[in-house]
This record gives structure tokens, sequence and C-alpha cells, in this order.
């Protein structure tokens, strides 16, 4: 081969692989802005980022559901957290999966309260005043989630994300599992 023809074909690569890397730093600087991806089953829940904050799952009683086929006016009646244990001498590694009914780096804890709520567009707010809201104060520490998912029952579950109003979660009459992934439409800067 000519030394012209070599030099051609070495600024050729070199210009297709700055522009594969400038398209791939692009999309992982994009995808940086949108929502995680949140997968719920009455097993397990698991993302593409990871739960640094944990995760609660609170059981509700359905008042009315919007045109979107998940509640909008409901109340709170049950809530479990799952806290997660962070190494005190290593830097935080939190799991991007956490198994509701299997031992892990995290434990749960459960509250009863009675608290309404309803959605407004992407934002959710208490329908009552802070005097009367009514709990007991956190009880339990359980290595596996102490809540059973049952059917025909909503559930709405928080994972500690700006970018993550919550997700409703429901298991139909034939055990179909069906989720609601409801952004918050917060920038994550």
């Amino acid at each position: 081969m000519a030394r012209g023809t070599k030099t051609v074909i070495i600024f050729i690569l070199a210009i297709t692989l700055i522009v594969i890397g400038g398209l791939y730093f692009l999309k992982s600087f994009f995808s940086a802005f949108a929502p995680p991806k949140v997968t719920v089953t009455k097993d397990f829940i698991s993302t593409n980022r990871d739960f640094i904050n944990g995760v609660t799952i609170e059981k509700i009683q359905v008042d009315s559901i919007g045109e979107n086929e998940y509640p909008i006016k409901y109340i709170v009646l049950y809530r479990t957290s799952c806290n997660i244990h962070h190494p005190t001498n290593k830097p935080p590694n939190p799991p991007n999966k956490i198994e509701f009914y299997k031992p892990g780096k995290y434990s749960w804890d459960e509250d009863t309260i009675k608290v309404r709520y309803i959605h407004n567009g992407l934002s959710r707010q208490s329908l009552d005043t802070t005097s009367k809201l009514w709990w007991l104060n956190k009880f339990g520490d359980h290595p596996v989630c102490p809540i059973k998912f049952e059917q025909k029952q909503w559930y709405f579950i928080t994972i500690g994300d700006p970018q993550v109003t919550g997700i409703f979660f429901y298991i139909d009459s034939s055990g179909k599992e069906h989720q609601y992934f409801l952004a918050s439409g917060v920038s994550p800067i």
C-alpha cells in the first residue's frame, strides 16, 4: 500500500473512533437525565441504578381510580420500609435489586398509619393536616419484607429517587402483575 493510502485509512479510523466515542458520551450524558428503569414483581424490585435510600411499600385502600387506570385518591393503611445497611469502613455499595423474601444487606421496619393522599398530575399531596395524621411509631426489625402481596390489592412504592414520584403496583384476580411508574419530572441536576 502506498504511504498516502495508509495515512487516509488511519485518518478515517481516527475520525470514526472519535465520532463513536462522542456518540457514546452523549448517550451516557443524556441517559443520566432520564428517570431510572424500575421493575417490580411480587418477589423483588430492581433498577438500572441503585437503591441507596432504600424502598418503601405502602398498602393502600383506593377511593378512586383515574383515567390512567391507577389510583388518584386513596388512604395509606400500612407502610414497610427497607433500610440499606451501608458499611462504615468502606464506600457504600447499595444494591440494584432487593428481594422481598430473602435476607440481604438490608432490614425492614413497619409503620401502621392512616393518611389520605391525592395524586394531582405528577405530585402526591396529603389531604390531612399534620394535626389529623394518625400513625404509630415504626416498629420491627425484619430480615425479609413483612408484607405479603395480595391479589386485588393496590400498593404504592417509593424508591427515594427525586426523579420518581412512585410506582403503583397491583396484582389482578388472575395473578397478573401491573405496575404504573410515575416520573416526577424533576431534573437530576
